[in-house]
């Protein structure tokens, strides 16, 4: 079959058929071009909104659960060194997979009972983004103490033609001071993606950009699923939004039912991180 194909190709080089030569970024190079199309150069608010389901996963078999609405809310801004700190919160909530609507119960397939839903409040908080990813802020001693077996990733970017890639990683165990509140294991994984053109142009301050996400994850505490075999497991795209009106109504009426305080209005829900950014510079 190879050589067939071959003979049909004929003269033709195989660069014009598989397309021009890879490219690469060094660390530095995929720093800035994650900045320009996740984030910004600038502090402008960058909010990333995405949409996705959350599966529970059994001897590896996975069955949906609830629908997930995810916003991150985020300032950044630039440091001596080559590296970024930013101020951000995130506001989650799970929805019913056939409504779309707002969980506050839920009927746990797995033990039969009716569970009362916690959605997710992070932050607000401060991290460092890196050439390495994203860190913790070193400064913040207790979520330093809580975190452990840390690890973060940012690249390799991958281009195609105008098409680039990011990924980036986080895994993570986080330990509660309370003895009898259980750990947390993380394994975040989300990709940016958007045009190597935007990510090279000087003149680019901050690029249109998508989003894809999974992540592993151990039962939520509010499910309350005891010695229950398995784990979960998350998907999720969306896009970087420049102003808190671009928002779904769904999500923000969510955000407004359940966070009223955060959602009114994301800068000032940051500026204490902010204030304290600026503060140490």
């Amino acid at each position: 079959m190879a050589g067939s194909t071959m003979l049909l190709l004929g003269g033709i080089a195989a660069a014009d058929i598989m397309g021009s030569p890879s490219r690469t970024l060094n660390p530095q190079q995929t720093l800035r071009a994650w900045m320009k199309l996740a984030a910004a150069l600038d502090d402008r608010l960058v909010i990333w909104w995405m949409d996705g389901v959350r599966y529970g996963v059994v001897d590896s078999r996975s069955e949906p659960l609830y629908g997930m609405k995810v916003g991150l809310f985020q300032r950044y801004f630039e440091q001596p060194g080559g590296y970024w700190k930013l101020a951000m919160f995130e506001l989650t909530y799970y929805t019913d997979l056939r409504t779309g609507k707002l969980l506050e119960e839920y009927k746990n397939p797995y033990t039969g009972e009716t569970n009362s839903v916690r959605h997710v409040r992070l932050g607000p908080e401060i991290r460092h983004q890196t050439i390495e990813g994203q860190l913790a802020d070193p400064n913040d001693k207790i979520t330093q103490q809580m975190l452990h077996d840390y690890s973060t990733s940012l690249g390799p970017a991958l281009i195609n033609g105008d098409s680039l890639w990011i990924p980036t990683s986080v895994e993570a165990r986080i330990v509660f001071p309370k003895p009898t509140a259980p750990d947390i294991r993380l394994s975040i994984y989300s990709t940016a993606m958007g045009s190597l053109s935007d990510a090279e142009n000087p003149d680019t301050i901050s690029a249109p950009c998508s989003f894809a996400f999974q992540n592993i994850l151990k039962w939520e505490p509010w499910m309350r699923m005891g010695d229950h075999p398995g784990e979960m497991m998350s998907r999720a795209s969306g896009r970087k939004l420049a102003h808190l009106e671009e928002l779904p109504s769904d999500y923000l009426e969510m955000a407004r039912a359940v966070h009223p305080w955060l959602i009114k209005d994301p800068i000032e829900t940051l500026s204490a991180k902010v204030d304290q950014i600026k503060a140490a510079a």
